[in-house]
């Protein structure tokens, strides 16, 4: 007993004596070496065959089959033509599966929306118009709840339509998904920055499960003042600082604090859980979450490496204050989805077109603006009603009793009624030596005014109305350094 005590101590002693004394440096760790025939970086290289082709188009807002159609509509057919060609066709699909006669899931509209939904014959529909491939995480994933969420990936499925952005746990909706072609592997990573409180999924932590749902981008907005501006916030955030005080008389010293609050200008007010900060002129800035850009980056990283050729795209309805303006993270964010890998970057979710600019030789589409949109819409939840009551009884008094129809027609006349969400157009990318060479883009009219049966359906669009979509293209798309040539009704981007 006492031998070991010695040895023990003896042992702390000899330890304690070179605390102090200088440590030899741990030895460099030798460089990783990879194999020279398999450089990790040659797989973030476009590798799809010369020749290949994607068509894409923005939100696929379908409600039921349309092909039965094509017979007796010439623009429809036309454009199902163009789809075709393509060696691949992308869409996001912005809605839900619920058969009317198998109710799955229950309706979750949330405060001031529809929650959207479609047959699962639309499903097939889009497969025999020429898609292969849809983004899901949108701000009407989980419109019908984890239920709805589900049915609609078995129905995709059962399709064969190649679908990402959703799934059990954020690791599921952050991952790549694939399509097979004669050209190559395409891949695809779907995001969302616009979506209702509860469609994030969430990572299982510890015990704790995690949580089915979408891919996020959560992005902060705040906003820039001119100097006066932000004063006069400010007056008015001290006036609502204090409920119930505004009716008793000021004291001189009150008044001396609120004039002083008036007379200066930080360069940070928080109001109505917004940051407002002062600038030279009135502007609107988005931080992204670091945390989830990090994921997405790896998720486009391993796509990548895993095909030929990777599309990042991202649902996002935040823009700056002009209406032709993507949000001033968009163009960091497609920028840094390019440099991890991706070929392509699409956005939507804007319901109007948005510039389109080329990074390091790939196409980004800060917003290809609908594609369907569906003003036939049924089964309407009663909460969506309830949310609309007094705008209802306004259009069709106390003692009208609105249709589903009549209902869509006056919440989309106050949201919707501008003949640029009718318009759009198919964006189709040839890759030739591993870069995109060409992009045609074919103007499309959704039909803005027709018949509900009629209307929302895409046709190619007439001269007059091609040459209109085409110039507003280009000259917002100037902005960033984009050329598009127009003639005989398409326009063409070359690169060199």
């Amino acid at each position: 007993m006492r031998r070991l005590l010695f040895v023990v101590v003896g042992g702390a002693l000899a330890a304690a004596a070179l605390i102090g004394q200088t440590q030899a440096p741990a030895p460099t760790p030798t460089p990783r070496i990879f194999d020279p025939k398999r450089p990790p970086e040659r797989e973030l290289e476009t590798g799809i065959a010369d020749g290949f082709t994607l068509a894409a188009v923005g939100d696929l807002i379908i409600s039921r089959p349309l092909t039965q159609t094509l017979p007796n509509d010439p623009g429809f057919a036309a454009v199902v033509r163009i789809l075709q060609g393509a060696d691949a066709a992308f869409g996001n699909f912005e809605t839900t599966v619920v058969d009317p006669a198998r109710v799955v899931g229950h309706p979750y509209p949330g405060q001031g929306d529809v929650s959207l939904v479609a047959e699962p014959a639309a499903v097939r529909d889009l497969v025999r118009m020429g898609f292969d491939v849809v983004s899901r995480a949108n701000n009407h994933s989980m419109d019908w709840g984890v239920e709805g969420m589900r049915e609609t990936t078995r129905v995709l499925d059962e399709a064969g339509l190649v679908h990402a952005g959703v799934g059990e746990n954020r690791g599921e909706a952050r991952a790549a998904r694939y399509l097979e072609t004669a050209s190559g592997r395409v891949a695809l990573v779907s995001m969302a920055s616009t979506f209702s409180e509860h469609a994030p999924a969430m990572a299982p932590r510890g015990r704790a499960p995690g949580r089915p749902g979408l891919s996020p981008l959560r992005v902060t907005r705040s906003f820039a003042l001119p100097p006066e501006t932000l004063r006069q916030l400010q007056s008015v955030k001290a006036l609502l600082a204090a409920p119930g005080k505004t009716c008793e008389v000021s004291s001189p010293s009150t008044l001396e604090s609120r004039k002083k609050a008036e007379r200066e200008a930080s360069e940070n007010v928080r109001f109505l859980d917004t940051e407002f900060r002062v600038g030279t002129q009135a502007a609107v800035h988005y931080e992204m979450d670091p945390g989830d850009l990090a994921e997405v980056r790896q998720a486009i990283r391993q796509g990548k490496q895993h095909s030929d050729l990777l599309i990042a795209t991202i649902h996002s309805h935040d823009t700056g204050l002009g209406c032709e303006e993507p949000g001033d993270f968009l163009p960091i964010l497609a920028h840094a989805a390019i440099d991890a890998g991706a070929g392509v970057f699409i956005a939507h979710g804007e319901h109007r077109l948005m510039p389109i600019e080329i990074y390091k030789g790939r196409p980004i589409f800060y917003s290809l603006a609908n594609f369907f949109w569906s003003d036939i819409l049924e089964p309407i939840p009663s909460e969506t009603y309830e949310q609309n009551r007094d705008l209802l009884a306004k259009s069709f008094g106390e003692a009208g009793r609105p249709t589903d129809a009549d209902l869509l027609a006056v919440w989309n006349a106050g949201s919707f009624d501008d003949p640029r969400v009718f318009e759009t157009v198919i964006a189709v990318s040839r890759w030739q030596g591993g870069r995109v060479a060409e992009v045609l883009l074919y103007p499309v009219d959704l039909g803005y005014g027709r018949k509900l049966t009629s209307s929302g359906t895409p046709r190619l669009a007439s001269p007059e109305m091609a040459q209109s979509i085409l110039e507003r293209l280009q000259r917002i798309s100037k902005l960033y350094g984009t050329r598009i040539d127009i003639d005989a009704g398409v326009g063409r981007i070359r690169l060199p």
